[in-house]
């Protein structure tokens, strides 16, 4: 290949031209070569990110001959050199039990509670700022939120649909977006499994899976509490934890998070006359700021141990958390530059920047008559979530068995404003009440010869109550005495039972071929019913009192095989086939079509498969760590969820196929005692395969690529939603003692995200553009670290980024959308006391 980029005038440009001429490093510039544009484009998305790509990619082969020059030169003496000199080893699950992260063949990420303390990653939206190629959103109706691993991800506008990336939490598998309601709180660990993981966590994990483990008993009395006030959303916080044994045999925990936030987004909605009905007045919020939280978490935890070879563990979690309106703001692109209503009505109050300012204005006592959930008309929010986790272990001679058994019962209301105006014409109410109880039962082998098995089963049952009723331009009903154009009343139901098995050979003792699968057979059910209809949707919703019943049934299979080499102790190199399953199921929409029928309002299952390579590797006596995974895979029948501005309505359907392939990796050097250095990249092709019945945008013309009837886009060709193309980051953490008694803490991370599309219609309004997110972290320790005070700084460059969004509703104008924004900047002062 020929290379066009001209280097030769800059000293970036002479360290590119060497590192091209390293295998690692030409292989990719040969992946990149690929896009459309070809060198052009690879240089107008920035030369110094490939730059720290190859340099990631070349390294392995000389840290490895470095590392292995010092080792051999190394005495006895220095082998056994102080452990505060090297890297620790980190402890990971993603195969269901215990190996060391470098030694685990799966593209994984480990979290600890520290970093995430350090960094304000108090809800899983912040955390997925730490992990390569993870980001977390909130969403609109539906599930709640979005989830994306390696820009693979589901949409959160339909309460039938669940998410790609499963969420377990301790060792409870969900996969309902709203969790996301829950607080981070004295987590021990949190651990990203990258890719489809079908074998060992089963149904709804083809993108990959998001662990999250709270803290144990200790076997000593010994606690701690963090207090803090952060100062942009104006937010006080307090958490702590008291734990320690009563007995030999039982120890317990007890932890609690308290918080509340004032917000960092201003509602500037005003008082004024109904744009459609003059003589009804449309209050201004209540709540100026938003979304202003009032957060209380406890979590308790009973060890009970009557003996070497028996453990059970019980966690009782109880969260509530409630919240102003959601954290959504509407704006414009141009040519558009004053917001417009219903195609030309100039908006009062609105603009169109994102300036974290928004218009939600308040339903008025008129339209709120025989409204259930309507509280006093103000958008709200609020959540009430419970989960039982009992693992139990027993050990044998011959290996182990592990019980594990789930409760989650969640319940959430919200009064949400969907037109996003002062006027407050398209709102509804909403409650959803989720339970699942769960059952898994495994057993793994650890017999003495080269074979070793690992089988299992897992239960699932779940039920889910779903109430909906939007109020669309204030039609009054006079059948049932209020505005709701329609009530929607659902009651779904499903069980999944699953059951798989591993063999693991030791062909070698530094040789292991791993191959197993996983059975699934998924039932679900629904009943939908539009208790009410208004006058003014008879001839579009689905007939009043008329039950729409739907049962969905699926069976799958899911294989996996892996071969994995230690060349030498503190390598691995693996390859893997995966494949991935995520249920299929029946769509439970915001409203229901009249031309709804069971089948057609069925989709199908999502599935994954392709392959992946990785190299591992701990050097230079344990104080350097990096990794590198290669991968490509097919997903086929992905399910999107598409919305309509125009008739306010979501459409759920299987997108055919796309390919995802890509490099990541990750680094970690321990340059000195205190000094660690860190750093990780990716880089990812998510693209469609083929979507030729892809809905348009509001406004798209056959210019553009709109076209037949029903009118519809192709979408081949084009990236997934929230898949960047390049992301990478670099900090470093650094301790050092001052005194006898006084520690000295810094920590740095900058992470820098692509740019990358956040509309399922492609709408060029969901564009979101690159963007850098700089934490940083300065404290100091007294006491041999009892106390600590710390200033503690989060997206520091203020990055005001979406990873969702959708057309304005009701605004007729192709150029206003509503994105979904995560949090801007913040700053903390926190002080902790540990005992």
């Amino acid at each position: 290949m020929t290379e066009h980029i001209d280097t030769s005038k800059d000293v970036a440009g002479q360290i590119y031209r060497d590192t091209l001429g390293l295998p690692a490093c030409r292989a990719f510039y040969f992946l990149e070569a690929e896009r459309e544009g070809g060198p052009a484009q690879i240089e107008k998305e920035g030369k110094m990110a490939r730059l720290l790509l190859c340099a990631l990619l070349s390294a392995t082969s000389s840290f490895y001959a470095i590392a292995a020059h010092a080792q051999a030169a190394a005495s006895p003496a220095e082998a056994a050199s102080d452990v505060g000199n090297r890297l620790q080893d980190i402890i990971v699950t993603a195969r269901k039990r215990e190996e060391t992260l470098q030694d685990v063949p799966v593209a994984v990420s480990a979290v600890g509670g520290e970093q995430l303390r350090r960094a304000l990653a108090n809800d899983l939206n912040k955390m997925a700022e730490l992990a390569p190629q993870v980001s977390i959103g909130q969403g609109g109706t539906g599930t709640g939120a979005v989830i994306t691993v390696r820009g693979v991800s589901s949409g959160s506008n339909d309460a039938g649909l669940d998410q790609s990336v499963a969420i377990e939490f301790d060792n409870v598998p969900l996969s309902r977006g709203h969790i996301l309601a829950a607080a981070l709180f004295d987590i021990e660990q949190v651990q990203v499994l990258q890719g489809p993981q079908a074998l060992f966590f089963g149904k709804n994990s083809p993108a990959g899976v998001i662990s999250i483990s709270s803290a144990n008993p200790t076997d000593r009395f010994e606690g701690y509490v963090n207090a803090g006030y952060e100062f942009e959303a104006r937010q006080k916080y307090v958490e702590g934890a008291v734990s320690g044994p009563f007995s030999n045999s039982l120890r317990a925990r007890v932890a609690a998070r308290i918080s509340d936030m004032r917000g960092w987004l201003k509602n500037v909605a005003q008082s004024r006359p109904d744009i459609l009905n003059p003589a009804v007045t449309i209050p201004a919020p209540s709540h100026r700021w938003g979304p202003a939280n009032q957060d209380v978490a406890i979590r308790g935890t009973l060890v009970w141990a009557p003996s070497t070879d028996f453990e059970a563990n019980l966690k009782a979690t109880y969260n509530t958390q409630k919240r102003t309106f959601a954290s959504s703001e509407p704006f414009c692109i141009a040519p558009t530059t004053s917001p417009v209503f219903l195609g030309t009505r100039p908006l009062p109050d609105s603009d169109c920047k994102k300036n974290r300012e928004t218009t939600v204005g308040s339903v008025p006592a008129q339209y709120r008559v025989n409204a259930p959930y309507t509280r006093n008309g103000d958008p709200y929010y609020s959540a009430k979530i419970a989960l039982l986790a009992l693992t139990m272990k027993k050990d044998f001679d011959v290996g182990s068995i592990t019980s594990t058994t789930g409760y989650y019962d969640q319940i959430t209301q919200q009064l949400n404003s969907a037109d996003q105006t002062s006027y407050a014409t398209i709102w509804f109410p909403q409650r959803d009440h989720y339970k699942i109880t769960t059952q898994e039962l495994r057993f793994d082998t650890e017999l003495d010869g080269p074979l070793n098995f690992m089988i299992g089963g897992y239960y699932e049952h779940f039920s889910r109550k779903f109430y909906n009723a939007p109020d669309l331009f204030h039609t009054f009903n006079p059948q049932a005495g209020n505005y709701f154009a329609v009530e929607m009343e659902s009651l779904s139901k499903g069980t999944y039972i699953s059951a798989f098995a591993q063999a693991r050979w030791n062909i070698l003792d530094n040789l292991e071929l791993s191959g197993g699968a996983r059975w699934s057979s998924d039932e679900k059910t629904l009943d939908a019913v539009n208790t009410q209809v208004g006058p003014g949707q008879i001839a579009t919703v689905f007939p009043r009192g008329v039950h729409l019943k739907s049962k969905f049934k699926d069976q799958h299979i899911s294989p996996e095989v892996t071969l994995t080499w230690h060349p030498a102790p503190g390598q691995t190199l693996y390859g893997a086939y995966k494949t991935g399953y995520k249920g299929g199921g029946i769509s439970n929409a915001f409203l229901i079509p009249k031309s709804s029928t069971p089948e057609n309002i069925q989709f199908q299952p999502e599935t994954a498969e392709g392959f992946e390579v990785g190299y591992k590797a701990t050097a230079m006596d344990r104080r350097l760590r990096f990794d590198v995974t290669a991968y490509n895979y097919k997903y086929g029948n992905l399910q999107v969820v598409s919305y309509n501005a125009s008739t306010i309505s979501f459409v759920l359907q299987n997108a055919a196929s796309a390919r995802i392939k890509g490099v990541q990796g990750s680094v970690a050097f321990l340059a000195t005692e205190g000094l660690t250095l860190r750093g990780n990249l990716g880089y990812n092709s998510a693209k469609y395969i083929n979507f030729a019945n892809a809905p348009c945008y509001l406004g798209q013309t056959a210019a553009t690529g709109c076209s037949g009837t029903p009118a519809a886009q192709n979408l081949a060709g084009k990236a997934l939603l929230r898949a960047p193309k390049l992301t990478y980051s670099i900090g470093a953490d650094y301790k050092a003692p001052l005194s006898n008694t006084v520690e000295l803490n810094l920590g740095v991370q900058g992470t820098h995200t692509s740019s990358y599309q956040t509309a399922t219609d492609y709408a060029p309004a969901g564009f979101q553009k690159a963007y850098w997110i700089l934490n940083a972290s300065a404290g100091l320790g007294f006491g041999e670290g009892k106390y600590e005070i710390a200033v503690i700084g989060r997206n520091l460059t203020n990055s005001y980024y979406m990873l969702n969004s959708n057309g304005q509703s009701g605004s007729g104008n192709p150029n206003q959308q509503v994105g979904f924004f995560n949090r801007p900047r913040e700053v903390a002062l926190q002080a902790s006391m540990r005992f």
